[in-house]
């Protein structure tokens, strides 16, 4: 199938439409309440410190909304959908870790504070193994790249003999396949939930919109050419 796709930000009418397709990405918000001063006690650094301010001031405005992810959006959170038409495919959630509750769930926690975390990625069943995943990941790298973020990062999910591959797909983590494949590296290990990570600096894109290592792009930096690319900082 040639899918024309356009992937674009989705505005809060077109959250309110498509959050019945998507349940799975309200997990991160449905999350058990944390004692302030237990969390307070974890805090290693000041960026630590502002992100558990601005995740309290979150999930008390986020009980109070109904939609999650309108919330989420509000509070500063990326939100983007695959098109094809009018019907939106794909959906991808990324944002300051802060915006995720239930990421203070698990054993790799903390993320940095510092990077973009993505906490849903999800393609409804008949556009699976087109790309529409991959397409949503890159465009949001793209935007992060322009905004001079470093890293992103992101819980993948192992495939395990405990999950049968029906569940494996309806889990509201991404795929640790997926995420290995698409350049990030394992930053925190466990069992069944590893924290993986990114680092936006050594990536460039070419004109069709795949990623492409900064060194062999070295030359366009002079000629002008057609790639979008994030000068890796040991050069300077």
């Amino acid at each position: 199938m040639n899918l024309n796709l356009k992937i674009k930000s989705l505005s809060f009418r077109q959250l309110k439409k498509i959050r019945l397709d998507y349940p799975q990405c309200d997990y991160w918000f449905d999350y058990e309440q944390i004692s302030f001063f237990r969390e307070l006690a974890g805090v290693r650094n000041i960026v630590e410190l502002r992100g558990l301010l601005r995740g309290s001031v979150f999930r008390k405005n986020n009980k109070r909304d109904e939609n999650k992810i309108i919330s989420f959006k509000i509070n500063g959170g990326i939100v983007k959908g695959a098109f094809t038409g009018d019907r939106c495919v794909g959906i991808i959630l990324a944002g300051n870790c802060c915006l995720f509750p239930r990421l203070r769930n698990f054993n790799v926690f903390p993320p940095d504070f510092k990077s973009v975390f993505i906490g849903c990625i999800r393609v409804i069943p008949e556009y699976k193994d087109m790309g529409v995943d991959k397409r949503l990941l890159i465009e949001v790298e793209k935007e992060l790249i322009m905004e001079k973020v470093e890293a992103i990062e992101s819980i993948g999910r192992r495939m395990d003999d405990d999950l049968d591959e029906d569940e494996y797909e309806k889990s509201p983590f991404i795929p640790f396949k997926f995420l290995i494949n698409n350049g990030f590296y394992l930053k925190k290990n466990d069992p069944a939930y590893p924290l993986l990570r990114l680092d936006l600096k050594n990536i460039a894109f070419d004109p069709v919109g795949d990623k492409v290592p900064v060194g062999k792009v070295a030359l366009e930096r002079d000629t002008g050419g057609p790639f979008l690319v994030v000068k890796d900082r040991r050069d300077k």
